[in-house]
């Protein structure tokens, strides 16, 4: 009789996360010194009550940092990853290696420093709670690559899908993202300065700013605040690009799994098997698309549910590049044809959805203009004219808005994929493999319902987890659900409605309305 193998013994982090538990005290620190700088070394109570309280709980933090890791324990068995941690309160949590999406090893600098890594093994976001995911926060580089191997048994390669261009840098200002970070900074800043119970105008550098501003021309006074920001946005974004995309490398990394690999002081591996797949999400922003440039995610389980927002980076498969780049590593990702999706056309919307549009577009501007209207016949008439100058600029806009949406309603099959495209600000195309599709809802309000109208939601094991195709006729989206998921339906559709088109495999499938 063979005796089973023993299970391997428990091991625990690095002690050099000790290190990084100390960096809990960086913040406060930096509140104190920045406050010293701008009152110059005076503190008012209030002051130092709010500074001590930040201390004080950054110092808890760091402590609990610290009994985490030293009651930390973990280990991978035949077919698990098992981890136990906690002094107090203790918490045991385990995860199948057979249910293993992707592996994501990150490294801060501070841990590159220290030579460490953190190795996240998650199993997808549609498991409830905290058992989708497990993080090993603090092991060796070598130890790191060991646990992946492990857990996914994969095998290495170094056939390239997608290489860092840098041409692709122009791209980065016109995401707009770094505008919203410099707003973060500024509003933190703001924060700061009112908890402390600090006047701006008491700060030095802020009055003489202020000063200055004030002696200029009123047109110039305002418009040169924005160009400040829009540079400071655009130097931001582009830093980011460079701090997230250096090094980026999109490869095959052994049979059916793709390996991306990316980041200038923290960087991050990411290994993603093809098996888990569901399709890609091609994102153009409004910018991006003036400049015929697109993001791309993957629509894939483990990778998160905000697949189209940039501030989570989890499915990102490429940095902001040209339209045909995008499309490229699509296909190549998805293993088809690289003329996949040349001359892609949809089935559009019926004229119906414009209508609501434009309603919107219409509404949307009358709630912004009311207030101005109530307050200017009861106040002055500064007011009313404030009204209809600037519903002479929103009108217009809005409108362009609500037809752009309507012109980017689409939806078909192309070959195995099912397709829908919406949006106006950000335009998202998707394609669903339509074997992954695990369901359909249909929505329906009444606005739509008198219209003839509704919402189809295709249900899959990834990313949001549901994919709308809005605003299509009811008779038009049912056909379109019989013909990607044939006989998914059936039971529950009446007889009279019409039998599905076949699919053409070499382009999408128009259904008109």
């Amino acid at each position: 009789m063979t005796t089973p193998d023993p299970a391997p013994p428990w091991q625990r982090l690095h002690p050099r996360m000790v290190a990084i538990s100390l960096t809990w005290l960086i913040p406060p620190l930096g509140s104190i010194l920045l406050t010293l700088l701008l009152t110059g070394g005076n503190l008012d109570l209030a002051a130092v009550i709010t500074l001590g309280s930040i201390l004080l709980s950054f110092l808890v933090i760091a402590a609990a940092f610290a009994v985490r890791l030293a009651t930390t324990r973990y280990r991978i068995t035949a077919d698990r990853v098992e981890m136990r941690s906690g002094a107090f309160l203790r918490r045991f949590r385990t995860i199948p290696r057979d249910r293993i999406r992707t592996v994501d090893v990150t490294a801060t600098p501070l841990y590159r420093l220290l030579g460490l890594r953190a190795v996240r093994f998650s199993t997808g976001e549609h498991v409830a709670g905290d058992g989708r995911h497990l993080t090993l926060d603090g092991v060796t580089v070598a130890r790191a690559d060991e646990l992946r191997r492990l857990a996914q048994d994969a095998t290495g390669g170094d056939a390239a899908l997608a290489v860092l261009t840098w041409r692709w840098l122009r791209y980065a200002p016109l995401t707009l993202w770094g505008i919203a970070g410099v707003g973060v900074v500024v509003g933190g800043f703001a924060r700061l300065l009112d908890s402390l119970k600090i006047n701006p105008a008491e700060v030095g550098v802020l009055r003489d700013l202020w000063f200055t501003l004030a002696d200029l021309p009123l047109a110039l006074a305002i418009v040169l605040p924005i160009l400040v920001m829009l540079l400071l946005g655009a130097l931001t974004s582009v830093a980011t690009f460079v701090e997230t995309w250096w090094d980026y490398r999109l490869q095959h990394a052994g049979a059916g799994t793709v390996r991306l690999h990316r980041g200038l002081f923290s960087t991050r591996s990411v290994w993603l098997d093809r098996d888990r797949l569901r399709g890609v999400q091609l994102t153009e922003p409004l910018p991006l698309r003036w400049a015929r440039g697109a993001r791309l995610n993957a629509v894939a389980t483990g990778l998160g549910s905000a697949d189209d927002r940039p501030t989570s980076m989890k499915s990102a498969l490429l940095p902001p590049a040209s339209r045909a780049e995008a499309e490229r590593v699509a296909t190549a990702v998805l293993g088809e044809r690289p003329d996949l999706l040349a001359g892609l056309t949809l089935a559009g919307a019926p004229r119906a959805a414009l209508r609501r549009r434009i309603t919107w577009a219409l509404a949307a501007v009358a709630v912004i203009e009311a207030p101005l209207v109530i307050l200017g016949l009861l106040l002055t008439d500064v007011l009313l004219h404030l009204a209809w100058i600037s519903a002479l600029v929103l009108l217009p806009v809005a409108l362009a808005a609500a037809v752009d949406a309507y012109r980017n309603l689409g939806s078909g099959l192309l070959g195995r994929y099912l397709v829908t495209r919406c949006g106006t600000y950000a335009r998202r195309t998707v394609l669903l493999d339509r074997s992954g599709i695990l369901g359909w809802g249909i929505n329906r309000s009444s606005a739509q319902r008198r219209a003839g109208l509704a919402t189809l939601v295709a249900l899959v094991p990834a990313g949001r987890g549901g994919y709308k195709i809005r605003d299509v006729a009811l008779a038009d989206g049912l056909a379109l659900i019989r013909a990607a998921t044939p006989g998914m339906l059936e039971p529950f559709l009446a007889d009279d409605f019409p039998p599905a088109p076949e699919p053409v495999e070499e382009n999408a499938v128009s259904i008109t309305p």
